[in-house]
């Protein structure tokens, strides 16, 4: 009998017809394949439901609602001592899971993420934090400066994500409902990271407005945060900080397009929060005539 890991991998999948498979088949044919595997179908209008009955995991099928909601009806299902997350386009390394749990029990974290490798089309671009030093312990305060956790990285204990009420399925954090569950973990316990590429993340074609749909899921879940370290300098300014930084990121964007005089309201907006050498750059490249 093939020995199976403790852990249910939940996979939320909209439209996801021409990834699902590959995605199914780098789960099932782990070193130690999931004792189980949900595919919560969020509304699909193409095969996707029928790719999952095809390859024998638990589907359910429910109205569009997000990738948060999906998410947290597979945690529902989940019996097991551990959860793993997938997006339907993205899959694992072939041992992922087999030391992914090791790694976690090794260090009695209650969750681990890990590095990611980047693909774009059919190609392979690199690791996603391979750039930028990232702590090996995950603090609220490193998470609240950014976050460098992609969702198809994580393995968590599944009480340790119940204790925290799991995803945030409203839709103003639709893009960012797990930057949200990373931030609420934190605040129990830091997050364990692993600089290892264990998993696969398929990024497609960005646009301004998901980036404006960002900030805004951003905004709200830093709000929370504030109110909850009312009076503590130290995460005010932190909070000031991110806040400055996406609105930074998506004036990048609003220049891009030519839209000067958006950008320069959102450089100027940031600069209010927290003045920076990026925002004083940007600013100057927003005057420059092209």
């Amino acid at each position: 009998m093939t020995r199976t890991a403790p852990v249910t991998v939940v996979i939320p999948a909209f439209d996801a017809g021409a990834f699902l498979r590959g995605t199914l088949d780098a789960v099932l044919s782990q070193t130690t394949p999931p004792e189980q595997v949900v595919v919560v179908d969020d509304g699909s209008s193409d095969d996707t439901a029928a790719i999952a009955e095809r390859m024998q995991v638990t589907l359910v099928r429910q109205q569009q609602q997000g990738p948060g909601a999906a998410r947290n009806r597979g945690l529902e299902l989940a019996k097991t001592e551990f959860v793993a997350f997938c997006d339907a386009d993205d899959w694992y390394v072939p041992d992922k899971l087999e030391r992914g749990i090791a790694r976690l029990e090794d260090l009695g974290a209650a969750c681990l993420a890990t590095d990611a490798w980047i693909v774009a089309g059919d190609r392979i671009e690199g690791r996603k934090n391979e750039n930028r030093p990232v702590p090996e312990v995950l603090t609220l305060e490193h998470l609240l400066l950014g976050n460098p956790i992609i969702c198809s990285t994580v393995i968590a204990r599944r009480e340790a994500v119940e204790q925290v009420g799991g995803f945030d399925a409203s839709e103003e954090l639709i893009a960012s409902e797990d930057y949200d569950l990373w931030l609420r973990m934190a605040m129990r316990e830091p997050i364990a990271y692993w600089p290892r590429a264990m998993s696969f993340y398929r990024v497609h074609a960005g646009s301004l407005s998901a980036n404006t749909r960002f900030l805004r899921g951003v905004d709200a879940i830093l709000e929370r945060v504030a109110a909850h370290y009312e009076g503590e300098p130290h995460f005010q300014n932190l909070i000031r900080r991110r806040r400055a930084g996406v609105r930074l990121d998506v004036a990048w964007d609003l220049l891009n397009e030519g839209r000067r005089d958006e950008a320069r309201a959102m450089i100027a907006d940031s600069w209010r929060m927290t003045p920076t050498w990026k925002g004083l750059r940007m600013r100057l490249r927003s005057m420059l005539k092209r």
